[in-house]
């Protein structure tokens, strides 16, 4: 049983790298992956809590990539969280994110709407502020009754607040996420946003083509024609067939660790799969 989709308070989950490795063995879970936006600052904490636990943390990643309509994020397993290239990286988007954060408080003011960066640092809790800490300090000062009602009031693109976040190109993500070591997969794809299989086909074949290795089949937003889509085109394109949760905390309430319904517990194999498809170049494999 394993979840190779998870958040924590590094970026915008709710639960701490520590904590979530506590719960991930509550539940009898073998493996997890650390995939934090843009930020590999909870792998060590986690890590470390993993060896205690019997737990295996695998380091991981999940870097915004630019596109042109839906959302992609690309998914990097096995990274060498040291590595310079991919640090350099992620601190050219740590940076952005830091600087979006005041651009979308004016915007906020605007609507005569105040904030300040200490009520987001404090809702970050050490980790990268973004668009869920702002939305969770307008759900605290009862601006809003949901987090959904936040973005779609003030911070989802077209809103009165919303701001561009900086992402790399996809081939970017890519080579960083191989230049340290990992593998690179295709994040949630739904969210690609393409209705049309040929269309989307040929976007999964172009980024395979940058060196993305598998794209997450399991995911509790797909509907099981989604899924089955996905399998068929991993089969046919050679790539993994990943699964993960996508776990948030109180961020996501209905996404549970290590449950996507409507199907059985994730099998360690996927994970297998992933660690031969690494880059032989590198000989360390970051398993607790």
């Amino acid at each position: 049983m394993i979840d190779l989709h998870v958040h924590t308070t590094m970026s915008d989950g709710t639960v701490s790298p520590r904590d979530v490795v506590r719960l991930a063995s509550r539940k009898g879970l073998r493996a997890i992956a650390i995939t934090d936006h843009d930020t590999v600052a909870g792998i060590p904490e986690a890590q470390d809590e993993g060896r205690s636990a019997g737990v295996e943390v695998v380091a991981g990643v999940e870097i915004s990539a630019q596109w042109s309509h839906g959302i992609l994020h690309i998914l990097g397993y096995f990274v060498d969280f040291h590595d310079e290239q991919l640090l350099r990286a992620l601190e050219y988007l740590r940076r952005h994110r830091l600087e979006r954060i005041p651009k979308i408080l004016s915007k906020l003011r605007d609507e005569d709407v105040f904030i300040s960066t200490e009520d987001i640092r404090q809702a970050a809790q050490g980790g990268v502020p973004g668009r869920p800490h702002v939305a969770n300090v307008l759900l605290q000062k009862g601006r809003v009754s949901t987090l959904q009602e936040a973005f779609d009031r003030y911070l989802k693109k077209g809103a009165p607040a919303y701001v561009r976040k900086v992402k790399l190109l996809p081939s970017e993500a890519v080579r960083v996420i191989i230049g340290a070591g990992g593998v690179a997969v295709v994040a949630h794809p739904y969210s690609l946003d393409s209705d049309d299989p040929a269309e989307f086909e040929r976007i999964v074949r172009d980024l395979a083509d940058t060196g993305v290795q598998g794209i997450e089949a399991f995911c509790p937003r797909h509907t099981p024609e989604q899924t089955a889509f996905y399998l068929d085109l991993a089969t046919r394109l050679d790539l993994v067939a990943t699964g993960g949760t996508d776990f948030h905390g109180s961020n996501k309430p209905k996404i549970k660790l290590g449950v996507i319904p409507g199907r059985s517990p994730l099998p360690y194999s996927i994970l297998d799969e992933l660690r031969r498809r690494k880059p032989h170049t590198r000989d360390a494999d970051n398993r607790t």
